[in-house]
């Protein structure tokens, strides 16, 4: 159906410079949005993977009370394997620690600029640079109890991760992120530095 004006002649329409003009506006004005929408992305992306990474313990806490058998996070400057311990070969056997070539349940990669700079027992200051990296890993344990425990320390001792976004500038309240794992009960926090 066609519609008519009184004078009987049709309904006009946009002309091609018109769209033409709306088309450059819109482009000037994506244009200008992009370096926030990519600042924006930049300072996500540190959050984002200290809030994951606490997910992630938190959740392995609760699989090894519910299972019953612990587990290991080992933690890379890129990323972090989470891996259960293994079961005894035979019934009433105790099970043993897994190792890095065992089966990963679970692994969380760091995105590109964000990295994993050291973990140490709290209250000890973040390290000055990384002491982790892609094969140098610290690792984490979460018993069948509930509890955590850095893999080297006195029992109990609890855990800070330190992770920097190196995309940011240092006086980002987005630049350094830590993540406390206390030790009697396995609490998982985040917290920026």
């Amino acid at each position: 159906m066609r519609w008519f004006r009184k004078d009987g002649r049709g309904a006009r329409g946009f002309t091609l410079t018109e769209l033409m003009i709306v088309v450059v506006i819109l482009g000037i004005l994506s244009a200008a949005a992009a370096p926030s929408f990519n600042k924006d992305d930049r300072a996500r992306e540190g959050r984002d993977l200290a809030a994951d990474v606490a997910r992630e313990l938190q959740k392995s806490r609760v699989e090894a009370l519910s299972t019953s058998l612990a587990t290991r996070a080992f933690i890379f400057s890129d990323r972090v394997e989470l891996r259960p311990w293994v079961a005894g070969a035979t019934a009433g056997a105790a099970p043993r620690a897994p190792t890095v070539t065992d089966p990963t349940a679970r692994l969380l990669r760091a995105p590109s600029g964000v990295s994993f700079m050291g973990v140490v027992v709290p209250g000890v200051a973040a390290p000055a640079s990384g002491t982790l990296s892609t094969t140098v890993h610290a690792d984490l344990d979460f018993s069948n109890q509930g509890s955590a425990q850095l893999v080297g320390q006195p029992i109990p001792t609890g855990a800070t991760i330190y992770l920097q976004n190196s995309r940011l500038p240092t006086t980002s309240p987005d630049f350094d992120f830590r993540i406390d794992v206390t030790a009697l009960t396995g609490y998982v926090s985040v917290r920026a530095n």
